[in-house]
């Protein structure tokens, strides 16, 4: 499988606005693998793009290429960790339900997209 990558989708630029979000999820080294592979729309259905540049995992909608989520990953004894992560603070292109609505469905989405 290819990986995803910026040019693989329509993409709008990062937001100017991003609010820091508390996200401390931990997976496998195989699972990171799988992980930054990122994820390519296949049909009309599929919400979001998402891929994986310079350390951190972007989840662009698929329909409007606004950048929403931003999560930074790091390599841990352990396996692959989230060190980071943003949700967009953009009120015209996103607006989010709070921080914790905003951390499930990160975690959602990797799970759904990405590891499935």
């Amino acid at each position: 499988m290819q990986a995803a990558t910026r040019s693989s989708w329509k993409t709008l630029p990062l937001p100017a606005q991003q609010d820091r979000i508390d996200l401390a999820l931990l997976y496998s080294d195989a699972d990171g693998e799988r992980i930054r592979l990122g994820y390519v729309p296949q049909d009309m259905d599929d919400k979001w793009f998402i891929f994986f540049e310079n350390g951190w995992l972007y989840f662009h909608r698929s329909w409007t290429g606004a950048c929403i989520y931003g999560v930074r990953l790091d390599g841990s004894p352990n396996g692959i960790r989230v060190t980071d992560a943003w949700v967009s603070g953009d009120r015209e292109q996103y607006r989010s339900l709070g921080h914790e609505y905003d951390a499930r469905l990160i975690e959602q989405l990797i799970s759904g997209f990405l590891l499935s």
